[in-house]
């Protein structure tokens, strides 16, 4: 597989992480379920053997991308790949497809992300291979997680028919994307044993990706094709920085995912993932048993359950349950694990009042 690449996205604010996550400190940078490594550096490293460094691409903006090589300085610099500013997800995984061909045009692109919990690494990687082997082939993959409740933050993914098995792992049709469900529509889903979780984690060849664009599109595919005219010249960051501002924001999965048609497949996977969407997320991968959880292991607890306290000082509690406490330098959060979700309107509410400190 020396023509495959894995391609991280690096990028989004993680509002419902605030305080921890901030603009300039967003969630990949934390570490958050690991005391000594940031999310980020797990993704990096649970690509190896299959992804070895200098086959790992990254995608951030230009103040993110120094904190992420100092993360990761064993990935070569020029796999670092600067967003001028931030446009979503389909923007920035074109950058990273014209780049990619020009250094290689049958590349394949795994799209992967930086701040997801994956607790089986290795089926993990085991899923991944597969699906590399199916996108050499010229078709698209994305890995669906196979759902433990009827979730309604999650967009689905309905399979049709097993299309194929590749080193034990079945690979189906993708027969439709779904919207976020309503609690009713999620349970008929998850009852009927046919619908993933979307992971947004997409496995095709750079050339793949370019032609769905031309399909899709095509406004996308006329500035990356300007973008790449330039890619390797003394241009290019004149070129990328007039015609980056010009493309439109927008996801990969409204621009191409959800229009594509043809050899397009789904390998539901159960992994032990998590996008770590909440504190209340957060808490559940921390806590097995459900049990307290502090950090550090200095805090005191009295009479105290369900609770998560993220702290640099000594905290005490006493007759709390389903609690989460974060403290940072400069605030101070707490809140019912049941509300958990409700921390974007505190960010929501800093911007509206321009209280841009602690964004």
């Amino acid at each position: 597989m020396t023509n495959a690449y894995a391609l991280i996205m690096a990028g989004g604010a993680g509002t419902r992480l605030w305080p921890l996550s901030r603009e300039n400190r967003p969630k990949p940078l934390i570490k958050l379920v690991d005391r000594e490594r940031s999310m980020f550096q797990i993704a990096v490293e649970r690509l190896d053997p299959l992804f070895p460094p200098e086959r790992v691409l990254v995608v951030a903006n230009a103040t993110l991308t120094p904190q992420l090589q100092e993360q990761a300085p064993a990935i070569p610099p020029e796999n670092f790949i600067v967003e001028p500013s931030g446009r979503n997800t389909a923007p920035a995984i074109g950058l990273a497809a014209v780049h990619l061909l020009h250094r290689d045009p049958e590349a394949v692109l795994a799209v992967l992300t930086a701040d997801h919990y994956i607790q089986d690494e290795a089926r993990f990687r085991e899923v991944l291979g597969a699906a590399v082997e199916v996108a050499a082939s010229g078709g698209i993959v994305t890995l669906g997680i196979e759902p433990d409740h009827p979730a309604t933050g999650f967009g689905y993914i309905e399979r049709g028919a097993l299309a194929r098995t590749v080193n034990g792992v079945d690979v189906y049709t993708l027969k439709q994307f779904r919207e976020k469900p309503d609690e009713a529509t999620a349970e008929r889903y998850v009852a009927s044993g046919q619908y993933s979780w979307n992971s947004g984690m997409f496995i095709w060849q750079a050339a793949r990706v370019m032609a769905e664009f031309e399909q899709h599109a095509p406004d996308i595919y006329t500035s990356l094709t300007q973008i790449r005219s330039s890619v390797g010249e003394a241009r290019y960051n004149e070129v990328l920085h007039e015609v980056w501002p010009t493309i439109r924001k927008i996801s990969i999965d409204y621009a191409v995912m959800e229009h594509a048609d043809t050899d397009v497949f789904v390998i539901p996977v159960e992994m032990g993932w998590s996008d770590i969407g909440s504190f209340d997320a957060l808490y559940d991968i921390l806590s097995a048993s459900g049990e307290p959880v502090a950090r550090p292991d200095s805090t005191i607890m009295v009479d105290t359950t369900s609770t998560l306290v993220m702290s640099d000082k000594l905290v005490a509690t006493i007759g709390l349950e389903d609690v989460v406490i974060i403290e940072t330098d400069d605030a101070l959060l707490v809140c019912r694990r049941d509300r958990a979700q409700d921390v974007k309107q505190i960010v929501e509410r800093l911007k509206k009042e321009n209280r841009d400190r602690y964004l």
